[in-house]
């Protein structure tokens, strides 16, 4: 009898802690992979270093050999391969981790596929966003002037993640791109195309 694969999530934020799993399940069915999904340990930004290593050797008991370890939170204004650089040597000792970097918000990949939220009635109908998501911070800010209630990270992450275009966010968002092999590169198909 065959096994399901695990991930475990850390990160940051309290809207991820519910949208992150869905988002994964999501990425990993675009290509016809399962995997149990744990519920993520959320660590805050300021402790994210100091506490990580524990964090992952946890998780890492958890998952077992072929499970993953995945590290998501916001680049903010560090540059993503340097804050995930850190990450990762404070956390890998050689078993499967992987850090992910938002550039520069969670909310940034929602601004990639904004068009694709309109359907949600929080959403204005003609939402949209031409600039390049990733290219300053304030991600949250500019959705909300996209919306029709004040956006609230653990109501509207987790709707967005389910609701969100994957293909159009990979196109417009390299860290979202990055997420998205880095979990089929895991998962055994990292030879597929986009």
């Amino acid at each position: 009898m065959s096994h399901r694969r695990q991930v475990a999530l850390v990160v940051e934020g309290h809207g991820e802690v519910q949208a992150l799993p869905l988002l994964v399940r999501r990425i990993l069915a675009e290509r016809g992979h399962t995997a149990t999904v744990t519920k993520p340990h959320r660590i805050q930004r300021s402790r994210m270093l100091s506490e990580l290593r524990r964090a992952v050797s946890l998780h890492r008991a958890r998952v077992g050999e072929d499970g993953l370890v995945l590290i998501v939170f916001d680049a903010d204004d560090c540059d993503a391969g340097v804050a995930a650089g850190g990450a990762l040597d404070v956390a890998a000792d050689g078993h499967p981790v992987a850090v992910c970097v938002a550039v520069r918000e969670y909310e940034a990949w929602f601004l990639s596929a904004l068009e694709s939220l309109a359907s949600h009635r929080a959403v204005c109908d003609d939402a949209a966003y031409e600039e390049d998501p990733g290219l300053r911070r304030g991600a949250k800010e500019q959705l909300r002037d996209r919306m029709t209630e004040p956006y609230r990270e653990t109501i509207h992450q987790p709707a967005f993640s389910q609701l969100m275009d994957l293909t159009v966010a990979r196109r417009r968002s390299p860290s979202f791109a990055g997420l998205c092999h880095t979990l089929w590169q895991w998962a055994g198909d990292e030879g597929h195309g986009t």
